[in-house]
């Protein structure tokens, strides 16, 4: 297979911007959809169990977030060793040089936001608390900007057919024949 791309999500400071405007413009976005979901319903009790919920729920979706990554790995690529790690205020999954088809890797990317969210927002919303799971679920979503970014590399990349996990990121991999 030949290399299509490398993506150095700790290495590559334009990357580092990028997640940083995504993650900014979702805050920025979810903010303004509490604010008017406030509104409209009333708005809702800020005590200091809401507040405790807040802060709760957007620290434990961290250490939660990289699990799924590594379920999602364990399920989408048996047999690959899954560890964890921290570095620079970021934590992450990594398989040290698992390849996957680009579709599984797609979706090992993207299942923390996707599930993640969900059961944050699920869990605000059975206690009643509209407000909170659009904040708990934008937050992470923020948190997910990184993921998010290189999931769009991986399907906009049309000579992408597989993605190889590295220290860093990703590398996008092509097993098709170079147009002559």
């Amino acid at each position: 297979m030949r290399e299509v791309a490398d993506i150095d999500v700790l290495g590559d400071a334009a990357l580092q911007r990028g997640i940083t405007r995504l993650s900014l413009a979702v805050l920025g976005g979810t903010v303004l959809l509490a604010v008017l979901l406030a509104l409209v319903l009333g708005g809702e009790r800020l005590d200091v169990w809401w507040w405790a919920a807040l802060a709760l729920g957007s620290f434990v979706a961290l250490p939660v977030h990289e699990l799924v990554h590594g379920a999602a790995f364990k399920l989408l690529c048996p047999g690959c060793r899954v560890s964890f790690g921290f570095q620079d205020a970021f934590l992450y999954t990594r398989t040290d040089g698992a390849v996957l088809p680009r579709g599984r890797m797609t979706a090992v990317l993207l299942a923390p936001a996707v599930l993640v969210t969900a059961a944050l927002a699920a869990a605000a919303l059975a206690a009643g608390r509209p407000v909170l799971a659009v904040l708990l679920a934008g937050i992470h979503l923020a948190g997910c900007a990184g993921d998010a970014l290189m999931a769009a590399a991986c399907l906009r990349e049309s000579s992408c057919t597989h993605v190889r996990d590295t220290e860093t990121g990703i590398t996008l991999l092509s097993n098709r024949e170079e147009a002559e």
